[in-house]
């Protein structure tokens, strides 16, 4: 190796390491605010039902698991600035995700919401990409289900972040289901299934993806998406409803940078 060239890779890793340090700083400092926001979660992705990535194994029927999602915080703040009524979604499409916010958001709700996205919603991308692998590290034989250990590492690329976008976001919750909708970009509706008792819905606690501590399981009547990145057109597959109450003491994730 030339001295020119070990001179570009040592500078570049510098600069690879500056970044990574800056990051880390900024999320740092964003996690001393306090903040707290609840209310409704409505999800839904390309997965048949129930998602599979829920349970913590591979996504099915597809080696992908797309997603549509909106937070409706119904009370909330982040520091001094209230967040109520609020929306904070995302699409996870084949190019990457893109952050949708609520286009009502005056400038100061839309830092503390673009804030709030990156410490959930991009934590929670990453922990739906997380699969558990047996301690020796080889991933598991595709018809073989993996066994629980207590090693996790990531088993997807990271995602792109394509950046935000405020938009008018519609979130209608019902006894049966759920409709969201993201401007004229599209959305999904969901019925949801109902058990045995045809007055109950069917549940699932404490699952892998999202932070709700019970979801409703439903069933998309459509999952229908497009923008100048991402088309999703999908039917008759998974979507979670649940309440949600998260806050600063939630573990955080580096902020998602999008590209230049």
């Amino acid at each position: 190796m030339t001295s020119q060239k070990r001179d570009l890779r040592t500078a570049r890793t510098i600069l690879e390491l500056l970044v990574a340090a800056l990051a880390i700083s900024g999320v740092a400092l964003a996690q001393q605010k306090p903040w707290h926001i609840k209310g409704q979660l409505s999800e839904a992705c390309t997965c048949n039902v129930p998602c599979t990535c829920n349970f913590g194994e591979r996504p099915s029927p597809y080696e992908y698991c797309y997603a549509m999602w909106s937070y409706w915080v119904q009370e909330g703040n982040w520091d001094q600035v209230k967040l109520n009524d609020l929306r904070i979604g995302g699409v996870d499409g084949p190019v990457g995700i893109l952050g949708l916010l609520d286009a009502r958001a005056d400038p100061a709700q839309r830092t503390a919401m673009e804030n709030i996205w990156h410490l959930v919603s991009g934590r929670l991308l990453c922990l739906m990409r997380l699969w558990p692998f047996k301690a020796g590290g080889a991933e598991p034989r595709p018809n073989r289900p993996a066994r629980q250990s207590s090693i996790i590492r990531t088993r997807y690329a990271d995602r792109q972040f394509l950046g935000f976008e405020y938009v008018p976001i519609e979130q209608v919750i019902t006894e049966r289901g759920t409709r969201l909708t993201f401007s004229d970009k599209g959305g999904f509706e969901a019925n949801y299934i109902f058990g045995r008792d045809p007055t109950r819905p069917v549940t699932v606690t404490n699952n892998v993806s999202w932070p709700i501590p019970i979801s409703i399981k439903g069933k998309t009547i459509f999952f229908k998406y497009g923008d100048k990145y991402n088309q999703l057109d999908y039917q008759g597959t998974n979507a979670n409803q649940g309440h949600f109450d998260l806050s600063h003491t939630e573990a955080g994730a580096l902020p998602m940078m999008p590209p230049n």
